[in-house]
């Protein structure tokens, strides 16, 4: 499918943003739980979290309610419905700008695949770092609002006959003892993996104390991480596309070949691009989200990492953990096994594979409601490869 050729004579591009950016969000909110579902199964935690999607979802709507699902929802929301404008302003300009100018005389530019991949996967990594920020801060926010153990209460000891006997508890003053004898020698650590005895600060608190240890690093945390997860994706996204277009239209057309004397042939033709955008978006996210996984969780790992420079006992200063790329993929790897790369890619998958396929909807309807003149048919601006949905990626 070729790159768009937006003509501003006739697209109104005040409607063309504003309507592409607001009509992300529902999708953005209503899939939202499964974003929540990825960051607990994909963070660091000495607490097993489930593989399942339902029993994750049960879990964090009994202990923490059901609005602690959408904990971080209204920043991420945020970041990604306004940075999309970026995005696509970025795509549409160096479009038209290369057409104008010939392409450059680049030979290859003028393969549709190949310029909608360039453009799309630029446009992408211009929007991450602006997009990191709002990243960042919306996991830790979940993880503190949907990761924390919740105030359930502990169940009550059984009074039944097989269990009469007294729970065996331990003398009050040996466990102090040995506790203060232990405390400075054991870390305190600040990260979201304290025992559940153990109250945990605030997000508002970690957030501020965490922006004034980095800086204004703390908002660009896992930057290089994001671009590992964004190109890995979009490479993967473009020539899937491109073959699974090939392959619908060819199931198309076998399907038509079969009701040669039907007046009336199903798909009906006007459904054509419909159905092929749908479908081959559908399948070049569930490839871009298989390919990408690895340097998600990584990137989740870092971002929702809360360096608090933690001390033991003594106020002796314990190191803080690397946040590069590479360590942090060497640490998943040796202590937590190479299939781990690939949890929370479930939720990615139900996000990924929807979002690519409403994409391509929204943006037909957007297109529509943009042209100036009427007579222009829709089929003359067909919706380019690039639009892939970020909340299938996030």
């Amino acid at each position: 499918m070729p790159p768009t050729s937006l003509d501003p004579a006739r697209i109104d591009f005040r409607k063309y943003y504003f309507y592409g950016t607001i009509l992300n969000v529902p999708p953005i909110v209503l899939m939202y739980p499964m974003r929540t579902v990825r960051i607990l199964q994909q963070r660091k935690s000495s607490v097993p979290v489930s593989s399942s999607i339902f029993r994750v979802l049960k879990d964090v709507q009994q202990k923490n309610g059901f609005r602690a699902l959408y904990a971080g929802g209204t920043v991420f929301t945020l970041g990604l419905s306004s940075t999309k404008i970026l995005q696509f302003a970025t795509y549409d300009y160096l479009a038209q700008n290369i057409k104008e100018n010939d392409y450059y005389g680049i030979e290859t530019l003028r393969t549709p695949s190949v310029l909608s991949g360039l453009l799309g996967t630029f446009s992408a990594v211009v929007t991450t770092f602006f997009v990191v920020p709002f990243d960042v801060v919306s996991q830790q926010i979940t993880l503190a609002k949907a990761g924390a153990q919740g105030n359930i209460l502990p169940s009550p000891i059984s009074t039944s006959a097989a269990s009469v006997a007294p729970p065996l508890l331990p003398d009050a003053s040996a466990a102090g003892s040995a506790l203060k004898n232990a405390r400075g020698t054991l870390p305190l650590y600040a990260q979201g993996s304290f025992p559940p005895q153990q109250p945990t600060m605030p997000i508002s608190e970690s957030l501020r104390l965490q922006f004034k240890q980095e800086g204004v690093r703390f908002l660009f945390r896992g930057y290089v991480a994001s671009l590992m997860s964004t190109i890995p994706f979009f490479a993967a996204y473009f020539p899937a596309y491109e073959v699974s277009k090939v392959w619908v239209k060819d199931g198309i057309d076998f399907v038509r070949s079969m009701q040669s004397s039907s007046d009336s042939p199903f798909p009906p033709p006007e459904l054509n691009q419909l159905i092929i955008s749908s479908v081959a978006g559908s399948m070049a996210s569930l490839t871009g989200v298989m390919i990408s996984s690895p340097s998600d969780m990584v990137k989740t790992r870092i971002q929702t990492e809360q360096r608090l420079q933690p001390a033991n006992g003594t106020g002796v200063k314990v190191p803080l953990p690397s946040l590069k790329w590479i360590d942090v993929f060497m640490e998943i790897w040796k202590k937590e096994g190479f299939m781990k790369f690939f949890a929370g890619t479930k939720p990615r998958i139900i996000l990924a594979v929807p979002g690519g396929a409403l994409n391509f909807v929204i943006f037909d309807f957007v297109r529509s409601v943009s042209i100036k003149e009427p007579s222009v048919t829709l089929s003359q601006f067909p919706v380019p490869a690039e639009r892939v949905n970020e909340a299938a990626r996030c």
